[in-house]
């Protein structure tokens, strides 16, 4: 898939990273812990990695406003910190982009303190620092998400008029029903302020979301104190169940652990975890479901 890349300096000239601003970006804006920051500082200038990252920037400046995420390559496995270096030289392209939209740095910051949770995240599934979802923050730095109180929104679909891809951050908070009317209240005035292009109002915009969290099944097993059930049951499901695949959100957002852990090594340190993992256990075929915001479940 490399080869799909746009080439070296294609667009603008790949920036030399100083390692002193890596590490302050990293910490001041992304919100990584200090152990990240000095890997990635450590990393900063790997030549053996130069032309993956080079080319991995180039399609980032090359569809600044895009859909969705782009789909890179996983970075050298002996390199894991290289996809994180595209997306913070193309920070500078994003703040751009940003206030050419009225879009003020504290949404800039909060969209970025995702990069890391997730190098958080990495560390917890690998042992080591890395980041093995790096395409996914493409769509961070292109200005096509926004972290809007609980819940993120993507620009997303293939059509003429894109929809909003509705995700979770796994330390966004409690994902309570007020949150999540908050965050949706919000997009609603956001999206068709910043892209009238897009979205002339309310009425012109569907929100998807498509996650293990609508699985219908997670009712006979969570706790009526949880919130999930509650979250689900604001989408109507489109499509069937597809098991297929499945395991791999599992295993990474419910119990940080590699997908090739037995189920005798996963955790069970909270309601969640042992809800899901006495369904699995009892050959629960737990499914990403496929759902659209039902705006009236929520009063809007």
């Amino acid at each position: 898939m490399t080869q799909d890349l746009p080439l070296p300096g294609a667009i603008a000239a790949y920036p030399d990273l100083d390692t002193a601003a890596v590490r302050e970006l990293l910490l001041d804006w992304c919100g990584a812990d200090p152990e990240d920051a000095d890997a990635a500082a450590l990393a900063v200038g790997d030549a053996a990695s130069r032309e993956y990252e080079d080319r991995c920037y180039q399609s980032i400046l090359a569809d600044m406003g895009g859909r969705k995420w782009l789909p890179w390559p996983k970075p050298p496995a002996e390199r894991p910190l290289a996809g994180l270096f595209p997306v913070l030289a193309a920070v500078p392209a994003m703040l751009e982009y940003h206030r050419g939209r009225g879009v003020d740095e504290e949404l800039s910051r909060r969209v970025l303190a995702d990069v890391g949770e997730k190098l958080r995240l990495n560390r917890r599934l690998f042992g080591r620092p890395g980041l093995d979802v790096a395409h996914w923050f493409s769509a961070h730095v292109r200005g096509t998400l926004y972290q809007l109180g609980r819940l993120q929104f993507c620009l997303e679909g293939a059509g003429e008029r894109p929809h909003l891809g509705v995700h979770i951050r796994g330390e966004g908070g409690p994902l309570t029903l007020d949150a999540v009317r908050d965050s949706a209240e919000w997009a609603l005035e956001f999206f068709p302020t910043v892209f009238p292009e897009h979205f002339a109002g309310p009425d012109d915009m569907a929100f998807y979301c498509e996650s293990w969290l609508l699985d219908p099944q997670l009712r006979d097993w969570l706790p009526e104190r949880s919130n999930i059930p509650g979250f689900a049951a604001l989408f109507q499901l489109e499509g069937e169940p597809n098991p297929e695949g499945n395991r791999s959100d599992l295993w990474r957002f419910v119990f940080a652990r590699p997908e090739d852990t037995p189920l005798g090594e996963l955790p069970e340190d909270n309601s969640l975890q042992r809800a899901v993992l006495a369904g699995l256990k009892a050959d629960v075929p737990w499914s990403n479901r496929l759902g659209r915001l039902d705006l009236t479940r929520l009063g809007l």
